[in-house]
């Protein structure tokens, strides 16, 4: 199973078992944030499943009640945990087309040459990048924008970027 990261429990909130959650870039687009939905902790390579029974926005954060904890002693141990979802979950779901990637040859589109690899995904709050590294062993950040992204090919595990000066600068 593949899971994907979206967003960290940052702290304990009041005494009912409510927890602090910052969501990452995937945890913003996420558009089950509500009652009932499953979400798993990570802990280690160990990961927990949780229901919502509560969810509400406090800030930037969002304030989180699972069921069956309903006491700030038993979510303590959740600090600085990451909540994740399970890849299959979303396969239908527009806003998760972009994490399978990883391994999937960069290609330019203006000349059609192979620019690198996609090596891993980076949160960044905003809109994401990708890891690109090439075959000199040098690596390059793309942005998760679709003004950059013009093509995806699953089927030849291709990514088509239109490219901007100084975006791929080998000097």
């Amino acid at each position: 199973m593949q899971y994907l990261e979206i967003a960290k429990i940052i702290n304990t909130h009041g005494l009912l078992g409510e927890v602090k959650v910052l969501c990452n870039y995937y945890g913003q687009k996420f558009t089950k944030w509500k009652t009932n939905q499953v979400v798993y902790l990570k802990n280690d390579n160990d990961y927990q499943p949780l229901t919502i029974s509560k969810v509400r926005p406090h800030k930037k954060f969002l304030l989180i009640t699972f069921e069956t904890y309903n006491k700030i002693d038993a979510v303590l141990f959740m600090k600085n945990k990451s909540l994740v979802i399970v890849d299959e979950q979303n396969s239908g779901d527009a806003n998760f087309s972009f994490q399978n990637l990883i391994g999937y040859q960069v290609i330019n589109n203006a000349n059609q040459g192979v620019l690198g690899k996609i090596v891993a995904l980076i949160d960044n709050n905003h809109t994401g990048l990708w890891q690109v590294d090439n075959s000199e062993g040098k690596t390059f950040y793309v942005p998760n924008n679709q003004f950059f992204i013009t093509k995806v090919d699953d089927k030849n595990k291709f990514v088509y970027l239109n490219l901007i000066s100084g975006m791929f600068n080998y000097e």
